[in-house]
């Protein structure tokens, strides 16, 4: 047996020991793991026992709190009081403060035209490429409905254009929680013009003032009621879905010819 290697063992625990008690006092450690000594495996009659664990004092849970708070967007109380006369009204518009589409849209495209016109439009929110225009329609759009008014003998020019939407949603929709009081402005603008005829583009406006889509709504000649009478109108194919589709022209001019044609 080579007692020389158990000697050098026992000399170097030593070592070890003596170091780690000299790194516990420079640590601070009041306490030497020496001072209370005690088996992790105690034999009692032959028996192994574990320590009897030091009782832990219980914390009651808190209540978790979370880091932030989201808020749910919540919109403001638009007043129903409209201005009684058309200019007062456009100045009404023109403050954001006043519309619904001030959440999803800062760029508004105004209504705009004659008075008392032979045939107002309506569109369910302005074109893209019309905005930075300030028109409701891009120009492309414009010059097909130029040539549509035309083919039924209405000036371009001589017509009042509106939007149920004076900005242009994310995904060119209106959510349906807002339709109610969106109908009730625009027919405000009705009345304030007074059209003798009204063309509604696409389907939005459709079911807001004839509770139909537009391919129900086109069938056949609408009318738009607001106080105690009722205007003569009609649903088509918004001019954008023309130029895409060219082959729905056909279908938008029998549109056009419900309605009483205006006299020369």
């Amino acid at each position: 047996m080579n007692f020389s290697a158990s000697a050098h063992l026992e000399n170097t625990s030593a070592r070890q020991i003596k170091s780690l008690r000299d790194w516990w006092s420079l640590a601070g450690v009041d306490l030497h793991y020496n001072d209370k000594p005690a088996s992790l495996l105690a034999e009692t009659n032959g028996a192994v026992s574990l320590p009897k664990p030091e009782p832990v004092e219980t914390i009651a849970p808190t209540e978790s709190k979370p880091s932030f708070v989201q808020e749910t967007y919540q919109p403001k109380k638009i007043s129903e009081n409209y201005p009684a006369e058309h200019d007062e009204y456009l100045a009404w518009l023109a403050n954001s403060d006043n519309l619904i589409e001030s959440q999803w849209s800062n760029n508004h495209v105004l209504p705009s035209g004659v008075i008392e016109p032979e045939i107002m439009i309506i569109a369910g929110m302005p074109d893209q490429d019309g905005l930075a225009q300030n028109s409701l329609f891009s120009e492309q759009n414009s010059v097909l409905l130029a040539n549509m008014l035309r083919a039924i003998g209405c000036d371009s020019h001589k017509i009042y254009s509106a939007s149920v939407s004076l900005g242009r949603s994310y995904d060119g929709r209106i959510d349906q929680k807002y339709h109610a009081i969106l109908k009730n402005r625009i027919l405000h603008n009705i009345e304030l013009v007074q059209p003798k005829r009204i063309i509604v583009f696409g389907d939005t406006p459709s079911h807001l003032f004839f509770g139909q889509n537009l391919l129900t709504a086109r069938k056949n000649k609408q009318f738009v009621n607001h106080s105690s009478s009722k205007i003569e109108a009609i649903a088509t194919f918004h001019p954008r879905i023309l130029i895409e589709r060219p082959e729905f022209k056909a279908e938008a001019w029998k549109d056009l010819q419900l309605l009483t044609r205006i006299p020369a």
